[in-house]
C-alpha cells in the first residue's frame, strides 16, 4: 500500500509517494494535483530571496512600533504589538503574510508605511519572483505540515473520540448559532421586576462531524443568552469568533492540534510538530489559539469576557437584545504577556481582578493583579507542574491551590489520562497578604496539608479568628477511576478546609452533607471577597456532567442546607444565583433565583428554569420551553441590568 505525502498550498497539491513498512496501518490516500510552479529553476528563487530578505529586515525594523489590527466581521479590533512585524491584516491564508512584502507598503492596506525610492526600486524588481517564491514556500510549508498530520491521524481512532456525543442522549452536540427567539412560558410565571441577561459558554465543535480526534473539551467557544426584560426573554447563541475559528472556518475544516489527539506517541508527535510550524505558519500568536469555551466572566470596568486556560480573555458585547458579538482577545492595553486562566477572581468592592496561568509540561507558573483595565503585577512562583485550575481570595488574602494531579508525559504516550493522582504530593495553599502591596514570590506562605487532595473549583472563602475558611469540592485518590482528564481521582465531596496563617497548618473537615458527589460550585458573584452565608452547587449523578439536582450549603450553620433533585431524565449545570431586586451580598444574600439551562435527555428538548433560592422548592418559580436543542456547557453567569448597561457602553 502507498501513502501520499503532498505539499499543500490552498489551491495547489504536489504529492511525492513511498511504500510504508506498516501499510496496513494507513488509510489510503489520492494523490494530490501537482503544483505547477514546483519546476521552476530553484536558483531564480535563491536570488529573489536574499535580494529581498534585506529589504524585509529593513522594513521589520520600520514597523516595530506599528499596531496590529485584526479583522473581525465588520469591525476593526486593535491589540497590543508583538514582537512580530505587525500591520493590517485580510483574511487567511494572506492574512497571515504580511501584504507589504508584495510592494503594498504605501497602499491603503498599509498608510503608515514610508520607503526611500531604492528601497521602492528593489521592491518593483524583485516583486514578481519574490511573490511566487513566497506563494510556493507557503504552500510547501503547509504541505509538509499537512501532511504529517494526516500520517499521524492513520494511528488514531476519531470514531471513538467522539463517543461522549452520544453521552446523555447528544447532550453535547453542537448547534447552529441563532438571535432573538422568544421564549414561552412552559410553567410557573417570569417574575417582572427580574432585568438582565443569563450567560453560560460552552464547547460547540464548528466543523462536524470531525475529521480529527476530538475532546469534549475541543469544541469553540460558544455562548448562549436568555435575555429577560418585563416579563419577556428572548434566546440567542453566537461563537465566539477568534482567530483559531476564522482560520478553520478559511479552511472549512480542523487544523489546529485538539486535546483529542494528544493520545499516545502520535499525539505527542502533533504536539511537536505544533510548536515548531502550525502557529508561525498561520502567524497567529499562542494566546490567539484559545477555544475561549471554558467559562464567562464580568470585569469590574464592564467587560464581558469568555475565558479558556490556553490564552487571553476573549472580549465579547451583547446587544440590546442580548445577542452575542465578538470583539477580540484582550491584552488589557497591552500589559497582558501570559494566558490566564478560566477562572480569575473579581474583588467588586475595589475593583481588582487576580488571576493565574501557568504553561502545561513543565513551564512557568504566575499569578497578578489587574486593576483599571491593567495589569498591575505578576510574579512567577516556583509551582509543580499540576492541574491549577482555580484559585480563590478573602477580603485581606489571595490564595493560590497547588493540588495532588500531575502532568505527565508518559500517561499520554500510553494513552491515558494528561494529569494523574500522585499520592506522594501534598495539598497545599500559596498565602499572599493583599496588605503586601507588590506582588513578590518571598510575600507568599506556602501551607500544606497532611494529606493528599485535589481541589478543581472552590465555593467560597473569607476569614475567621485569623484563620481562612475554604468551602470546596474536595478529591481524594482513587486508583483506576479516571476522568477526561484526570487520571486516579475519586469523586468530589463538599469540605471545609481551615487554612491557619500563625500555625502554617491546615485541617480538613468533613461537614453534614460531604456524602453526596458534587461540583460546579457557586455563590452570588457580588459576594466574592467577601463573607456570605449561603452558596449553590451541582449534585452529580453516575457521569461526570450528569447534573442531577442543587445543593444549598450553610456556611455559618457548618452544613447542607437542602436538595433541590430534578426529575429521572432531567439533567443541570452549574447553579447560578440571580438576586432579587432587594437581595445584597450583605442582607439577604439567598433572597433571589438559581438559573440554568435544563437537558430533558428523555425527550430531547431544553428549557431554561428559575428556582427559588431561598425556600429551595423544587417547583420552578418560572420554567421557559427553549424552541430549540440548548447543548450542555460548562461555565455561566448572571449579567444585572446596571452591568448590562454599562458593558453596551465600553469602547470596542
Amino acid at each position: 500500500m502507498t501513502v501520499a505525502l503532498g505539499f499543500v498550498s490552498p489551491m495547489h497539491v504536489s504529492a511525492v509517494r513511498y511504500t510504508s513498512p506498516h501499510a496496513a496501518d494507513f488509510h489510503s490516500t489520492a494523490p494530490f494535483k501537482k503544483h505547477p510552479w514546483a519546476s521552476w529553476p530553484l536558483a531564480l528563487s535563491c536570488v529573489a530571496f536574499w535580494m529581498r530578505h534585506g529589504c524585509r529586515k529593513r522594513e521589520a525594523k520600520r514597523m516595530s512600533g506599528v499596531k496590529r489590527r485584526f479583522t473581525a466581521g465588520e469591525r476593526q479590533v486593535s491589540l497590543a504589538p508583538s514582537k512580530k512585524t505587525l500591520q493590517t491584516v485580510d483574511v487567511w491564508p494572506k492574512c497571515r503574510r504580511q501584504l507589504h512584502r508584495y510592494g503594498h507598503a504605501q497602499s491603503v492596506a498599509n498608510p503608515i508605511m514610508e520607503h526611500s525610492n531604492g528601497f521602492q526600486q528593489i521592491v518593483s524588481l524583485t516583486l514578481p519572483a519574490g511573490k511566487l517564491l513566497d506563494d510556493t514556500w507557503f504552500g510547501m510549508r503547509f504541505g509538509m505540515l499537512d501532511a504529517a498530520f494526516q500520517l499521524l491521524d492513520c494511528f488514531q481512532d476519531v470514531e471513538k473520540s467522539v463517543l461522549w456525543a452520544n453521552d446523555l442522549n447528544g447532550a453535547f452536540l453542537p448547534v447552529r448559532p441563532t438571535c432573538k427567539l422568544p421564549l414561552s412560558v412552559r410553567s410557573g410565571t417570569l417574575p417582572t421586576d427580574l432585568s438582565g441577561v443569563f450567560l453560560r459558554v460552552g464547547p460547540n465543535p464548528a466543523h462536524w462531524p470531525p475529521k480529527k480526534c476530538t475532546h469534549i473539551f475541543d469544541g469553540d467557544g460558544m455562548v448562549h443568552s436568555v435575555r429577560i426584560d418585563g416579563g419577556q426573554a428572548t434566546y440567542s447563541c453566537a461563537f465566539m469568533e477568534t482567530e483559531r475559528w476564522k482560520v478553520e472556518q478559511q479552511l472549512g475544516s480542523e487544523w489546529f492540534v485538539r486535546l483529542g489527539e494528544i493520545h499516545g506517541w502520535s499525539g505527542l508527535a502533533k504536539i511537536l510538530f505544533n510548536s515548531l510550524s502550525s502557529n508561525k505558519l498561520t502567524g497567529l500568536m499562542t494566546y490567539e489559539t484559545s477555544t475561549a469555551n471554558t467559562a464567562v466572566a464580568f470585569t469590574p470596568d464592564g467587560r464581558l469576557w469568555a475565558l479558556n486556560e490556553s490564552g487571553f480573555p476573549f472580549r465579547f458585547q451583547l446587544d440590546r437584545s442580548g445577542c452575542p458579538n465578538s470583539l477580540g482577545f484582550d491584552t488589557l492595553k497591552g500589559s497582558l504577556k501570559d494566558s490566564m486562566s478560566a477562572h480569575p477572581k473579581f474583588d467588586q468592592r475595589t475593583g481588582e481582578t487576580f488571576f493565574h496561568g501557568f504553561t502545561p509540561g513543565g513551564g512557568t507558573f504566575y499569578v497578578g493583579r489587574i486593576f483599571d483595565g491593567e495589569v498591575t503585577d505578576r510574579v512567577e512562583l516556583a509551582v509543580p507542574d499540576g492541574f491549577h485550575h482555580d484559585i480563590f481570595i478573602t477580603e485581606n488574602y489571595v490564595v493560590i491551590v497547588d493540588g495532588s494531579m500531575t502532568f505527565e508525559p508518559q500517561s499520554v504516550v500510553e494513552g491515558g489520562p494528561l494529569w494523574n493522582f500522585t499520592s506522594q504530593r501534598k495539598l497545599r495553599f500559596g498565602v499572599w497578604p493583599r496588605s503586601a502591596g507588590k506582588m513578590t514570590a518571598e510575600s507568599f506562605t506556602w501551607i500544606e496539608a497532611d494529606e493528599a487532595a485535589e481541589i478543581v473549583h472552590t465555593l467560597h472563602a473569607y476569614e475567621e479568628d485569623g484563620k481562612i475558611i475554604l468551602w470546596a469540592p474536595l478529591a481524594r485518590e482513587l486508583k483506576g477511576a479516571t476522568s477526561f482528564v484526570l487520571g486516579d481521582i475519586g469523586p468530589c465531596r463538599m469540605h471545609r478546609v481551615i487554612i491557619d496563617i500563625a500555625k502554617t497548618s491546615v485541617q480538613i473537615q468533613e461537614v453534614p452533607g460531604s456524602d453526596l458527589h458534587t461540583e460546579f460550585p457557586r455563590i452570588r458573584d457580588d459576594g466574592v471577597g467577601r463573607r456570605v452565608r449561603y452558596g449553590y452547587s451541582a449534585v452529580q449523578g453516575d457521569g461526570e456532567f450528569d447534573f442531577v439536582g442543587i445543593a444549598k450549603w450553610d456556611f455559618e450553620a457548618c452544613r447542607l442546607e437542602a436538595v433541590i433533585h430534578f426529575p429521572t431524565g432531567v439533567i443541570g449545570g452549574e447553579p447560578i444565583f440571580i438576586p432579587s431586586a432587594k437581595s445584597t451580598a450583605t442582607d439577604h444574600d439567598d433572597h433571589g433565583y438559581i438559573g440554568m439551562f435544563l437537558w430533558h435527555s428523555e425527550l430531547g428538548t431544553s428549557t431554561f428554569v428559575l428556582y427559588d433560592a431561598r425556600t429551595m422548592s423544587p417547583q420552578p418559580v418560572a420554567e421557559l420551553e427553549m424552541p430549540r436543542r440548548v447543548p450542555m456547557g460548562f461555565h455561566a453567569r448572571w449579567i444585572t441590568e446596571d452591568e448590562f448597561n454599562l458593558q453596551a457602553t465600553m469602547d470596542r
